[in-house]
């Protein structure tokens, strides 16, 4: 099938699923910020093992069960955990639903144009809230990625992966 033979179905349909993989990588980098205020639990005294273990439980929790456990600390400014959870309510209507109305309405401008205005406007609040947390943690004290220096920099980069996790996918 050459370029001009591809109906504009499938061009509507691949604009959509790449918003929607872009709304859910925010949703993956929204859930890495928060861990930002689960590292406040991460004390002096304890060994790299006992901190990658917490890690590795953040890890296998999901987006509710982690702003649940959030919610119990005191440092919240008003109507941020009320924005958390709308965000949690966002990205499970998006993983659980929006996908399958998407599939099964006829096609046409109208759905497309609602689609994509729908994952704009969730991606816009992610990123309003995203500002607001970030800001929040450096008032905690908790440094931004971007105030990292070099040397921590490279500490990060020793600790990436050099293959994709799950090789079964080649």
């Amino acid at each position: 099938m050459s370029e001009s033979e591809i109906p504009d179905e499938r061009v509507d349909q691949f604009i959509v699923y790449g918003a929607y993989g872009e709304v859910m990588h925010q949703f993956q980098v929204f859930e890495l910020t928060l861990w930002g205020f689960l590292t406040r639990g991460i004390k002096p005294g304890m060994s790299e093992s006992q901190a990658f273990d917490r890690i590795t439980n953040w890890d296998g929790t999901t987006l509710g069960k982690l702003v649940r456990g959030l919610k119990s600390q005191d440092h919240w400014p008003e109507g941020m955990i009320e924005s958390l959870e709308q965000a949690v309510e966002a990205r499970n209507y998006l993983a659980h639903h929006f996908l399958r109305e998407y599939f099964v309405v006829a096609p046409s401008e109208k759905v497309k144009k609602h689609a994509t205005e729908q994952l704009a406007n969730v991606s816009t609040r992610l990123e309003d809230l995203e500002e607001a947390l970030e800001a929040h943690l450096r008032s905690l004290g908790i440094p931004g990625v971007e105030e990292l220096d070099k040397e921590a920099w490279a500490e990060i980069d020793k600790l990436r992966p050099t293959e994709w996790f799950d090789e079964s996918a080649e």
